[in-house]
């Protein structure tokens, strides 16, 4: 596989090749016990940071040379058909001084990490004083040139937003119209939020990526250990603020490889749906969905109907309960309809003995038969079955407007039916006989 990168590497020309980054100084000075130096340019200086991957590193269960065979499967982010490519991929954090987007929360480290053929490079910009903010903000914007996307966890609206605020301030041009956000917090977000106590990135990357931080420091206390390295002038100081950042910067192509590989059309992923919770499951079929993957998306949603009609899962009855209803409800809207009955019989089935209120099921299956089958007398039967339901729970209910406006609602619906029913069931003698005319007769 190398070797077929190296290969297409090739074919691309020297228009799309990137350049290496420029070899660091030597380390001394204060800064050099934290693997920092003092990059000096025209426009000033500030302070700089920088790790290299090689093509072999690891973070959690990913490799991140790997990114490069699926990053063109990040091109359905966007509304467009342009070929991502992961050396076109700028990963972006910040580390600011408070959590708002005015003009007085000042991004005092930015983080970012770039591809260089398989090699992942990570380059930390930090400033001593307001005085160096220009040069760092001249070299960002030289940098930005060579890349197509930026790559964050909730940059879009939070870091993009400060940094553009920070050009402005600076009287600085940014321009930034070519640049497509591609931020990873909402595909996170729509798999993980049912499942995970926290979308936060270091929850995603422990429990997701199987990486495991020890001894980190919260990104809440970046802006106290500023001030204090401001107070005090220790270098030491900031220590943790940069590898915190750090790892930020290297889960996030974790991450973006976990859903490349989630977005590419193969069947590698069955033993993760194997240990998939219901609700992911559910989740990640309907993003994948979303994202226009339909053949990845239906085998997620197929092993999910299977696990919820075997029995296989051991989730609690809750979870299963949650899980038919919205896979019932996902079929349904996409014309499944027999997917669908299937769904919400079994839910009947598990919920057999309970006497809660909720009766979607009963109501979904009266709908079903009544205007889909054609059979009256099903539909009754389930309409009727749900009014029962509701008998049970009246006492617990009593005065309720809700539980009223359902009643009679429910109570129509039985009423309608039945006459409905009637007029089917009638004795064909009851009808107004066809008149025969002397013509026909004769015929």
């Amino acid at each position: 596989m190398s070797g077929l990168r190296e290969r297409l590497g090739r074919l691309k020309g020297p228009t799309a090749a990137q350049v290496t980054p420029p070899p660091l100084p030597p380390a001394d000075g204060e800064w050099a016990q934290i693997g920092a130096h003092v990059h000096t340019s025209p426009a000033g200086s500030f302070i700089m940071r920088r790790r290299l991957y090689g093509a072999d590193s690891t973070h959690g269960k990913y490799r991140l040379r790997e990114l490069s065979d699926v990053a063109q499967q990040l091109s359905c982010f966007h509304d467009h058909d342009a070929v991502v490519r992961h050396e076109d991929l700028l990963f972006f954090d910040t580390e600011t001084t408070g959590l708002g987007v005015g003009a007085g929360n000042v991004p005092f480290m930015v983080g970012i990490g770039y591809y260089t053929g398989e090699s992942f490079t990570v380059e930390q910009l930090l400033i001593r004083n307001p005085a160096e903010e220009q040069a760092m903000l001249i070299y960002l914007q030289t940098l930005l040139e060579r890349f197509t996307h930026i790559v964050s966890y909730n940059g879009r609206t939070f870091d993009w937003p400060i940094l553009k605020n920070r050009y402005v301030l600076n009287r600085l041009q940014l321009d930034d119209a070519d640049l497509l956000q591609l931020d990873l917090l909402y595909p996170s977000r729509s798999i993980w939020r049912n499942t995970l106590p926290s979308c936060r990135l270091s929850k995603v990357e422990e429990s997701r990526l199987g990486f495991e931080r020890v001894d980190d420091v919260p990104g809440s206390m970046a802006p106290t250990l500023y001030f204090q390295y401001l107070a005090e002038k220790n270098p030491a100081i900031l220590e943790g603020v940069f590898i915190h950042n750090e790892h930020d910067i290297v889960t996030m192509a974790a991450l973006a490889t976990h859903f490349g590989n989630l977005l590419t059309d193969d069947t590698e992923h069955a033993a993760v749906m194997d240990h998939s919770e219901l609700e992911e499951l559910f989740r990640t079929g309907q993003w994948l969905d979303k994202m226009n993957r339909t053949a990845k998306a239906q085998s997620y949603f197929d092993a999910l109907f299977h696990k919820l009609m075997s029995g296989a899962s051991q989730a609690n009855s809750t979870e299963q309960e949650n899980a038919l209803l919205q896979l019932a409800a996902f079929y349904k809207k996409n014309g499944q309809y027999q997917l669908a009955v299937d769904l919400w019989i079994r839910w009947i089935e598990i919920r057999n003995a309970s006497i809660a209120l909720q009766i979607d099921a009963y109501l979904e299956l009266a709908m079903y038969y009544e205007h889909r089958e054609r059979n009256i007398q099903q539909a009754i039967y389930y309409a009727e079955e749900a009014w029962a339901k509701l008998w049970r729970r009246r006492s617990l209910h009593r005065g309720d407007k809700k539980q009223n406006e359902v009643e009679e609602a429910l109570e129509k619906r039985i009423r309608r039916l039945k006459a409905k029913l009637s007029k089917t069931a009638s004795p064909q003698s009851t009808r107004k006989a066809k008149p025969i005319y002397v013509s026909e007769g004769l015929i």
